[in-house]
């Protein structure tokens, strides 16, 4: 009662941390379906900001319909622009990777050789917005604009006459000749988060399926840092690029244009990579059916032995005649089988030897041996591995449970007086290493929750038949040398069970990566000729043998994305809840157990 109770209290503390529902947890990659008629802009905005958990914000437009939207297993970022372009509204990502959601003014012009310096002023006024014309600034333009963004529609006419909008402090716009921009370069400073150069220490990953050992990287971080060098490609030509090793620190002096740039080029890169955590059992089963029935009369058979009897024989010298031959007859009452042609009347055998009754020949079932046997056994075993990992997306990672095993050889060598001398040391490819190795490089498939992952799981067991103190279990013996210098020497038997694939994951999805099943089935019949053949009697002369080998092996595997501490928790309540219903299992059987 105790143990019950105690394990009571237990189911009820993990049903505490149970959750209550298994809702998907916000994610940058979501996939949406949206279909709706005539919904506010700001019900859809808040629908994806539950889905994608990013930095949503609306200035203006949340009042504005969304007409008619539907979409079917879309990027929500590709969804939310739908839903403002059908609203009027647009979405523009900020410096701090805020996205913001507007209702700008929209211009309509028609212009025939107009002055641009005219044309910018005017759509400045149009949209009372604060925009500084630089003097270089120069020369006419031709347009037509018909219901398009302000601010569109003032870079697109800057662009194309060679000129650039720079966004300055408090929402000032300057229209600048690029070229005056090389004249006022501005330093900046940029940390890293994530991106970080690789370190100058390598993980030893010991593989047979890993080619070479990863090195540390030699020289400094800007000839492996790849960053580096396309942050390098988009400076101007008298741009300088610095970068703080110590501090993951990247230090620019460029042109405003140039920073920008470098700022998109960050906000796409340095992100939280994604984690996967991958759920692998590894089973292998095998299955022996064995049934004997019936007489067995052995590997021979039955058998039926004749033997002669003893008679006895003349001598070849004459008998009763008297000589001394006569006295070695054997007679059974005492005299000589010639008595009668004694002259003398008397016993010629002078022994008392009888003869005893005389068997020419037996017929013996001493030798027969049968056995009825009626047996049948059914053996079952299963093996499972469940190893579990987590590891960076586009990250190889290896995890091997198992020990390492040495074994020696033996060699023959010539003494010094000239015969053999036998010695054993620690063979070449000793040690051996049982157990389970499983390999993932998992690849997070960017605007979905699937992963493209390799997976290599391999799994080795000594297989050898000895099981003894020369030779454990695992091992078989083998002698060695030759007569006066013979030895025994112990040798492993190992078997292994590989697979490499590549395949494409729901996170959360459970697939059978290999399978493999072996049958091996044996049957004899074994019958006495002819009396075998007899009804009923005959099946005391018939023996069956029938043995069956089934080994089973299967592969299941689990990834799945952890983006914050709420995947990583729900992930742990998994296991916590599969732990209790395991426990809760051994619990009944083992009152089912005392119960019978």
């Amino acid at each position: 009662m105790k143990l019950i109770k105690h394990l009571n209290a237990i189911g009820l503390c993990l049903a505490a941390l149970t959750p209550l529902a298994t809702a998907q947890v916000p994610s940058l990659d979501a996939r949406v379906d949206i279909d709706i008629v005539e919904r506010d802009l700001s019900e859809v905005v808040q629908y994806l900001r539950e889905k994608s958990g990013a930095n949503l914000v609306i200035l203006a437009g949340g009042d504005e319909k969304v007409k008619t939207l539907k979409l079917s297993d879309v990027y929500w970022r590709d969804a939310l622009d739908y839903a403002a372009e059908s609203a009027g509204c647009v979405v523009e990502e900020d410096k701090s990777g805020v996205l913001t959601i507007s209702s700008p003014i929209r211009v309509e012009f028609v212009f025939d050789d107009q002055d641009i310096r005219e044309v910018i002023s005017t759509i400045a006024k149009a949209a009372d917005a604060n925009v500084i014309i630089a003097p270089e600034v120069e020369g006419t333009i031709r347009l037509r604009l018909k219901n398009v963004p302000w601010r569109d529609a003032l870079e697109q006419i800057c662009e194309a006459r060679g000129y650039t909008v720079v966004e300055q402090a408090r929402n000032i716009l300057s229209v600048v000749d690029p070229a005056q921009l090389e004249r006022q370069k501005v330093t900046r400073s940029y940390q890293l988060r994530y991106i970080r150069p690789k370190s100058s220490r390598a993980a030893v990953l010991k593989s047979e399926f890993v080619e070479g050992q990863s090195q540390p990287p030699s020289g400094p971080a800007s000839e492996h840092f790849s960053i580096l060098a396309a942050l390098e490609g988009a400076l101007s030509d008298t741009g300088d690029l610095t970068f703080i090793e110590s501090q993951n620190v990247i230090l620019v002096r460029d042109t405003t244009q140039v920073h920008e740039t470098i700022q998109e080029i960050l906000r796409r890169l340095d992100v939280e990579p994604g984690q996967i955590f991958v759920d692998l059992k590894f089973v292998s089963t095998a299955n022996s059916d064995l049934l004997n029935l019936g007489v067995d009369y052995g590997d021979e058979g039955a058998r039926v032995s004749v033997s002669g009897g003893q008679i006895p024989i003349e001598l070849p010298f004459s008998m009763g005649e008297g000589g001394w031959e006569d006295s070695i007859i054997a007679s059974d009452t005492g005299f000589g089988p010639y008595a009668g042609n004694d002259p003398a009347g008397g016993a010629i055998n002078a022994g008392t030897t009888q003869v005893p009754a005389t068997i020419f020949g037996a017929l013996s079932f001493n030798q027969v041996q049968a056995t009825l046997r009626m047996l049948q056994r059914d053996t079952k075993s299963e093996v499972i591995q469940a190893p579990k990992i987590v590891t960076l997306d586009g990250n190889e990672a290896t995890i091997f449970v198992g020990e390492t095993v040495r074994y020696a050889e033996a060699k023959s060598e010539q003494g010094q007086a000239g015969g053999l001398q036998l010695t054993v040391a620690e063979a070449q490819g000793s040690p051996v290493e049982i157990g389970f190795q499983l390999l993932v490089r998992p690849n997070v498939i960017p605007g979905t929750r699937k992963i493209r992952m390799e997976v290599i799981p391999k799994e080795t067991s000594l297989s050898g038949t000895g099981a003894s103190a020369l030779a454990p279990a695992g091992f078989d013996v083998f002698t060695v040398g030759s007569a006066g210098g013979e030895g025994s020497i112990a040798l492993p038997r190992t078997r292994s069970s590989t697979l490499f694939t590549q395949m494409i994951f729901e996170s959360g999805q459970t697939m059978v990566i290999g399978g493999l099943t072996t049958d091996a089935e044996t049957k004899t019949l074994s019958r006495v000729p002819y009396i075998s053949r007899i009804p009923v009697l005959g099946e005391l002369f018939k023996y069956r043998n029938e043995a069956r080998d089934r080994r089973s092996l299967l592969i299941f595997i689990t990834p799945s994305l952890v983006h914050n501490s709420e995947d990583a928790e729900f992930l742990l309540q998994q296991e916590l809840q599969r732990r209790k219903n395991r426990l809760a299992d051994e619990v009944e059987a083992l009152l089912d157990d005392d119960t019978e």
